[in-house]
């Protein structure tokens, strides 16, 4: 049942939280991806965790309170799951300090929203201050690991040179903690730089199942050179410690998928599956150029998340190989080997 209600959550929209509810931490802010800007909250329940996005004027369902620690989610005034706890972030992740140091974008992908946050959240953020928070959070009880990515503010050299330099300084006050990088990387140089500073696992993203689709929502990137910087990655950081993002619901269908987590899995890297997140910045030019959007259901998540189990335990990959990043994290997707 968990696993129904967690697909049901991902699929739904925002949270609504009444005045009266009075959140004992801070929420969540995005800073990149189709979320960037947007502030959310991780709520808990039976053995899952969901981050959802959050709004204190209106939503698709309602946050109630049941007794001083406990929520309850309501939609049309039926209890959809009792029993919900809050968990508190770090930055952005529950026990990850993740964060984004180029805040704004020039590839110009049509799924994005960081060039669209609030005019705070496009400021880059410096490298002594992103360590000074990520030094800050390592002393909190629950600090596990961290996670760095970033915008292509000027050029893809620049951004690798920003994450190779904060890398480096972490590894001198921390030097086992696992770290994880997301960059746009286009070359082995680009991986060697941030292997040798100090990341011990990369995610290089596909963003789409299909060659076409890519085309057209990233229209500045490369297919074949993501492939092939993903092939490379594996091996600089190792099978198993290479993972890429596959975003759902940008018309593909299953058999897509299917052959995208095949293609990952048989170079040693762990496809993530993305449900699409569309909003008031990004809908019209998704509409534009790929026509109408099907929302995702959680049923098709569901068959999804158990197709690419099968494929990962016939390649012998595993996500529980990852200590940082989106699968230790495990907020967003349905997860094989954390859900299901």
């Amino acid at each position: 049942m968990s696993l129904e209600l967690k697909a049901e959550l991902i699929c739904s929209g925002a949270l609504y939280i009444p005045p009266e509810i009075k959140l004992k931490f801070p929420t969540s802010r995005s800073s990149a991806g189709p979320g960037a800007g947007s502030q959310s909250i991780v709520i808990c329940f039976s053995s899952s965790r969901v981050k959802m996005p959050i709004s204190r004027n209106e939503g698709e369902l309602e946050l109630r309170q049941q007794d001083d620690e406990r929520f309850e989610i309501v939609r049309d005034e039926k209890v959809l799951v009792s029993d919900v706890t809050l968990q508190p972030t770090l930055c952005h992740a529950p026990g990850q300090a993740f964060v984004c140091l180029g805040r704004s974008c020039t590839m110009g992908c049509l799924y994005c929203t960081i060039n669209e946050a609030d005019e705070k959240g496009k400021e880059n953020l410096m490298i002594e201050k992103a360590f000074d928070l990520i030094m800050a959070n390592s002393k909190r009880p629950d600090f596990k690991a961290i996670a760095i990515t970033s915008g292509i503010s000027t050029t893809i050299e620049d951004q690798i040179d920003q994450m190779a330099r904060l890398i480096s300084m972490i590894r001198e006050r921390l030097p086992s903690i696992p770290i994880g990088v997301e960059p746009l990387a286009t070359c082995r140089e680009h991986l060697t730089i941030l292997k040798h500073a100090g990341a011990t696992e990369a995610k290089i993203n596909l963003e789409t199942a299909r060659r076409e689709i890519f085309k057209k929502v990233c229209p500045r990137r490369d297919y074949e050179e993501t492939i092939n910087s993903i092939e490379l990655a594996v091996e600089e950081f190792g099978p198993g410690a290479v993972t890429s993002n596959i975003i759902i619901g940008l018309g593909e269908d299953d058999t897509d998928i299917c052959a995208a987590l095949e293609m990952l899995a048989d170079v040693g890297a762990v496809g993530n599956l993305r449900k699409l997140r569309t909003n008031s910045h990004n809908l019209e030019r998704l509409t534009s150029a790929l026509g109408e959007i099907t929302p995702i259901n959680g049923s098709r998540l569901i068959r999804l998340a158990k197709m690419q189990e099968e494929i990962l335990r016939h390649y012998g990959l595993s996500t529980k190989s990852f200590k940082s990043m989106c699968f230790s994290c495990g907020c967003c997707d349905l997860v094989p080997g954390i859900d299901l």
